[in-house]
């Protein structure tokens, strides 16, 4: 569904994290303009799990990081690379890809890539991997930090409830327009069978989820895949989706 929007309304949402907890907090408050019109630059380590999966030095997907040596990434983005992923490599600690000048920039190789064993390439169905690299150095100095996994009991799909999307993806659907800097964007759950769900093709609401905003505008693009989707809850950000195909 293609909506053109000439209104943009910002409505600024801090997030404070609580530092104490060992994962889920990047600074002590997070910004995040909501717009009606297209997503914003991501505040400088705002996002400290966020890193660039790259094949040979360019940027592929996202990935966040869930200790010092893995990630989560979908696994469609690994599908053309598994028989060389001497290949692939990981960037983290900045928010532009394009500045090397950047003193809190780690580059790890990655050692191991495991997908989902249910993955089907078709249905994009468990479209989710965990890359191993070497180790990065986490220290105070590194800006790094790791995204949570959810609780058992925690539940951060319900309907209408707010998220975030981040990632180096195009600005413009269609258009060969990568951004070289991290963006952001808010975007509400919507529900299994509301009509933006059966029209975005998704194939099993078991495990699959869709969000966006209804007067359009905002969404992940090409390049965002592998990315996380966040949910803010009990002061940490949790990991509760991975931008697929």
């Amino acid at each position: 569904m293609n909506t053109y929007c000439t209104q943009i309304i910002n409505i600024n949402a801090t997030y404070r994290c609580d530092p104490s907890i060992s994962c889920g907090c990047s600074s002590l408050s997070t910004i995040v303009t909501s717009r009606i019109v297209g997503g914003e630059a991501a505040p400088n380590y705002a996002w400290g799990w966020m890193v660039s999966l790259q094949k040979s030095d360019k940027h592929l997907c996202g990935a966040s990081l869930l200790t010092s040596e893995y990630a989560v990434t979908a696994a469609h983005c690994l599908e053309d690379v598994m028989n060389n992923i001497s290949v692939l490599s990981i960037l983290a600690g900045t928010n532009d890809l394009n500045d090397t000048s950047i003193t809190t920039i780690q580059r790890s190789s990655i050692i191991n890539v495991t997908m989902h064993p249910d993955y089907d390439k078709l249905s994009t169905v468990n479209d989710i991997a965990i890359i191993k690299f070497s180790p990065l150095i986490i220290s105070s100095n590194s800006k790094l930090a790791f995204i949570c996994l959810p609780k058992q009991d925690e539940d951060p799909f319900k309907t209408n409830s707010s998220l975030v999307a981040i990632g180096w993806g195009d600005l413009l659907q269609g258009m060969n327009s990568v951004s070289n800097t991290l963006q952001q964007v808010t975007v509400q759950v919507f529900s299994s069978t509301s009509f933006e769900c059966q029209q975005s093709g998704m194939n099993n609401s078991l495990v699959h989820f869709c969000a966006g905003i209804r007067a359009g505008g905002k969404d992940t693009c090409q390049g965002d895949s592998g990315g996380p989707l966040m949910a803010f809850v009990d002061k940490r950000w949790i990991l509760a989706g991975i931008s697929s195909s």
